[in-house]
């Protein structure tokens, strides 16, 4: 019996209507039992849509078959599942996974709820599991997985965060301001040859390939190919870790970061049009970021980074804190490395006590600002920001 509590409910004969009641409840459906209606209630349960916590609450529709699933939302929480002449409608369910089989669950024209009963306005919540799957979201922020095999997902409006998973998948974020995750930090798994398109909005290439060895473990290369004149930029990676060999080739995308591992984000081959330059952030371990002739946005993150800014006029952080200028260094010796004619730099998060200025052996000249210390050399500039008493 369905209580007010987080249940675990199956369908187990044809024509079944299930009324879960309150709670986080899973919600279980396979096609050879017939046809069904779940009604997952919408009180007690304590939803919550962050995709970096453990996506926790919410009613949880899962469909047990390999056979290919239609799938349609007409609300973000009501909709019907198809298999052949099989009929599940359901309302009420925040988060669903699908079978083994070739699917397609389309969300196009789904209204979205308003919040209710504490659980705030939201976009789908899906896994798609295994085979070759198609996947249209919501209007708002949506969170896809679209599991092993290849995969085709489009989020749809709203900021997304989409995770590809392992095949050869092919996304698209369209609009808002997504957050696409290429591979799952597994190193046990082959994430697959996948393009993907960021679309409009401020999107981030989430480049989540680890080795398991931690932040000094070999990492990945993430090339940078060309830059827009609105900032948008294109670029590639390739990768041995999680055995055999994963390519990415990435679009439309405003920022990208790495994780663990001796990572390069390299834009020094980059076609520039404009002035714009990329925004990298290398997170953890001991990396290399190298600049376009743009101008740049470079995070170092902790650990023993090196960072060339390149031509153009870049900010460059040696501890990827943009959100407090003022913020130590992260106590790693970070190198940041100068040349001529690379224009006026801006270091954030520069500690006086570890990190090393290589100038190539240029005299700069230093005076104090009331933003720091400002080192010059023809037309070439260094702010190191908040840093007084320095040289």
């Amino acid at each position: 019996m369905p209580t007010n509590n987080s249940d675990q409910l199956r369908a187990t004969h044809a024509n079944q209507v299930i009324n879960a009641g309150g709670g986080a409840d899973l919600m279980i459906w396979n096609p050879n039992t017939g046809n069904a209606t779940f009604n997952g209630g919408n009180t007690n349960e304590n939803y919550d849509s962050n995709p970096y916590m453990d996506r926790s609450g919410g009613d949880y529709l899962r469909v047990e078959t390999s056979a290919a699933l239609r799938v349609r939302f007409t609300t973000s929480e009501d909709g019907t599942v198809t298999q052949g002449n099989r009929v599940l409608k359901f309302t009420g369910i925040e988060r669903i996974e699908l079978g083994n089989g070739n699917d397609v669950l389309d969300a196009t024209n789904a209204r979205i709820l308003p919040a209710h009963n504490g659980t705030p306005m939201h976009g789908l919540t899906v896994y798609a599991g295994a085979g070759n799957d198609s996947v249209i979201g919501t209007s708002v922020d949506d969170i896809i997985d679209g599991g092993s095999g290849h995969d085709t997902i489009r989020a749809g409006g709203g900021n997304d965060f989409v995770q590809s998973s392992t095949g050869n998948d092919l996304i698209y974020g369209d609009a808002g301001d997504d957050n696409i995750r290429w591979g799952q930090g597994n190193f046990q798994e082959n994430v697959g040859n996948d393009t993907i398109y960021g679309g409009a909005g401020h999107d981030m290439m989430n480049v989540w390939i680890k080795d398991g060895y931690g932040e000094n473990g070999p990492g990945v290369t993430v090339n940078i190919t060309a830059i827009n004149g609105a900032g948008s930029f294109a670029g590639t990676s390739t990768t041995n870790i999680g055995g055999g060999t994963s390519s990415l080739r990435f679009f439309e995308m405003e920022q990208v970061w790495t994780h663990e591992g001796r990572d390069v984000i390299d834009g020094s081959k980059a076609s520039v049009v404009g002035g714009k330059g990329f925004h990298g952030n290398t997170r953890w371990g001991d990396d290399r970021l190298v600049g376009s002739n743009g101008n740049d946005t470079l995070e170092g993150g902790e650990g023993r980074d090196t960072i060339t800014g390149g031509r153009g006029n870049d900010l460059i952080s040696a501890n990827g804190d943009f959100f407090n200028s003022r913020a130590p260094g992260d106590g790693d010796r970070d190198t940041l490395v100068f040349r001529t004619g690379h224009g006026s730099d801006t270091v954030l998060g520069f500690d006086t006590r570890v990190d090393v200025l290589d100038l190539g052996g240029r005299h700069y000249n230093v005076v104090e600002k009331s933003q720091g210390t400002l080192l010059t050399a023809g037309s070439d500039t260094i702010l190191l920001a908040h840093i007084f008493d320095y040289i």
